[in-house]
C-alpha cells in the first residue's frame, strides 16, 4: 500500500493525541538553550517542565521588540527559595511573574517567565479555577521546550487539552451560529476579556494566523465532540449553531466569572510590580509595540506612579487603548 493510502486510511488522532505531538514542536535558537539552562541550573530536580508561549513561538506573530514567554512548572513552591516568606507567597493569586535578563556575549537577552506549581497548575484549568489568567493562555499554541520526565510531559499534555476543552465550553456563552474560525477566535478572545490588557484584535488575528492549521486540527476535534453531545447543532458545512438549554455555561455565568478574572488580574499587579523589575518600562514599551504610542514619563514620576499613572491609564482608556 502507497504511503499516502496509509495516511488516507489511517484514523484521525484524538485532542489529546494531536496537542502531545504539537507540544514538541517549536522553533529552536540560541536564546532557547541559554534561558532553558537557567531554568535548570536555577530550580534543578524541582523544575517538572517549562512551557514556551506567545508571540515568539512563531515568526508570524513576533516583531523585532518581542521577547519569549514561558512558564515555569515547578513540583513544590518550598524548594524555590530559602526565604520562607518568598516562596509562601507564590500560593497567593499565583502564578507569579518574574522579568529575566541574562547577558551573553555582550549580549542582553530578556523574557518573561511565570512560576506555577504542578498541582496548582492543574486546578487553573479545572472546574475549581477561580480565574482565566491560565486556562486562557494554555487554550492558545503551547511547546514545551524541557520537561523532567515522561511524566511531566504528560501533565502538561494534560492542562493544555483540559484548558482547551474549558475554554471551548465558555466561549459558546458569547456565540449563537457561528464558523470555526470565528469559534476558534471566540476561544482565544476569553484571556484578553478577562484581564485589562493593552492588546487588541489585531493581536488575536496575528496568533491565529501563527498557528491556523493547529488551531483548525483542535478546534475541529472539539466542536466535533460537542455535536455529539447535542451541545451544537450543525446547520451547514462549517456553521453550528448553539443549543442555548444545552450550554455548559450561561452568558450571565460566563460574565460574572470574566468579572471575576479582572478583579483578580488587577490584585496582582501589586506583587508583579516587586517580582517585575522593570515592570514601568516593559508596560511602556509594551504600549509602543502595540500602538505606536510612545509615553515618556519623567524622573520625578516614576516613584510616585502608582498613584499619578492613573491619568495616563483613564486617557488610554477613554481612547479605546486598554481593554
Amino acid at each position: 500500500m502507497a504511503e499516502s493510502e496509509k495516511k488516507a486510511n489511517a484514523p484521525a488522532p484524538t485532542l489529546n493525541e494531536l496537542v502531545a505531538s504539537s507540544i514538541q514542536q517549536f522553533p529552536q535558537d540560541q536564546e532557547i538553550e541559554l534561558f532553558r539552562n537557567w531554568f535548570q541550573q536555577k530550580y534543578q530536580d524541582n523544575l517538572a517542565a517549562l512551557v514556551f508561549f506567545g508571540s515568539c513561538l512563531s515568526e508570524k506573530s513576533q516583531s523585532a521588540t518581542s521577547f519569549k514567554d514561558f512558564i515555569a512548572v515547578v513540583y513544590n513552591y518550598h524548594k524555590t527559595s530559602r526565604n520562607p516568606v518568598q516562596w509562601l507567597s507564590h500560593w497567593t493569586l499565583p502564578p507569579d511573574l518574574f522579568h529575566l535578563a541574562l547577558e551573553k556575549n555582550g549580549k542582553i537577552h530578556e523574557c518573561k517567565y511565570y512560576l506555577i506549581s504542578t498541582s496548582q497548575l492543574m486546578d487553573a484549568v479545572s472546574d475549581k479555577a477561580r480565574d482565566l489568567y491560565l486556562l486562557g493562555r494554555l487554550s492558545k499554541r503551547i511547546a514545551i521546550i524541557y520537561s523532567k520526565d515522561e511524566a511531566g510531559l504528560e501533565l502538561l499534555v494534560r492542562a493544555q487539552t483540559r484548558a482547551m476543552q474549558k475554554a471551548s465550553e465558555m466561549a459558546l456563552a458569547l456565540l449563537d451560529a457561528f464558523d470555526q474560525e470565528k469559534f476558534i477566535k471566540a476561544v482565544m478572545r476569553l484571556s484578553y476579556l478577562s484581564e485589562t490588557r493593552l492588546e487588541d484584535e489585531r493581536k488575536i488575528d496575528s496568533l491565529y494566523a501563527a498557528h491556523q492549521q493547529f488551531y483548525k486540527q483542535a478546534y475541529g476535534i472539539i466542536l466535533q465532540e460537542m455535536t455529539s453531545k447535542k451541545i451544537l447543532r450543525p446547520e451547514a458545512e462549517n456553521l453550528w449553531t448553539t443549543i442555548g438549554a444545552r450550554l455548559p455555561l450561561g452568558r450571565r455565568e460566563l460574565q460574572e466569572m470574566l468579572t471575576v478574572s479582572r478583579k483578580r488580574a488587577k490584585a496582582r499587579w501589586p506583587k508583579m510590580i516587586i517580582t517585575v523589575d522593570n515592570w514601568l518600562d516593559q508596560l511602556l514599551a509594551k504600549l509602543e509595540r502595540t500602538y505606536g504610542i510612545k509615553l515618556d514619563i519623567p524622573a520625578w514620576e516614576r516613584p510616585l506612579i502608582l498613584i499619578t499613572g492613573w491619568r495616563h491609564y483613564f486617557r488610554l482608556k477613554r481612547q479605546g487603548k486598554i481593554h
